[in-house]
């Protein structure tokens, strides 16, 4: 089997590619190393990957299924608001 140019530079492209997603994997695995292996009471589904809520997401035809684990922000942000509001009360009063 003979290659043309293109087909080669595609061939090589594409093995880059799959050692740069190889070496993000291994990124990703140490971190749910780390994560599971100092944290004293571990939820999977909450704290590593919910491969529930994905299988659920891709069978519902999400393209965003890698991203199962949702974050709820509205805590931080009503933090956030409350230490502004503090901020401004404690530098009236100085």
């Amino acid at each position: 089997m003979s290659w043309t140019p293109n087909e080669y530079k595609a061939f090589k492209k594409g093995a880059l590619l799959q050692v740069i997603d190889e070496y993000d994997n291994m990124a990703r695995m140490a971190v749910f190393h780390r994560i599971a292996a100092n944290k004293k009471k571990l939820n999977v589904a909450k704290d590593l990957f919910d491969a529930k809520s994905a299988r659920d997401r891709i069978t519902s035809g999400d393209k965003s299924w890698k991203e199962s684990k949702k974050i709820d922000t509205t805590r931080h942000a009503k933090a956030q608001e409350a230490m502004k509001k503090w901020a401004e009360k404690h530098n009236q009063k100085g």
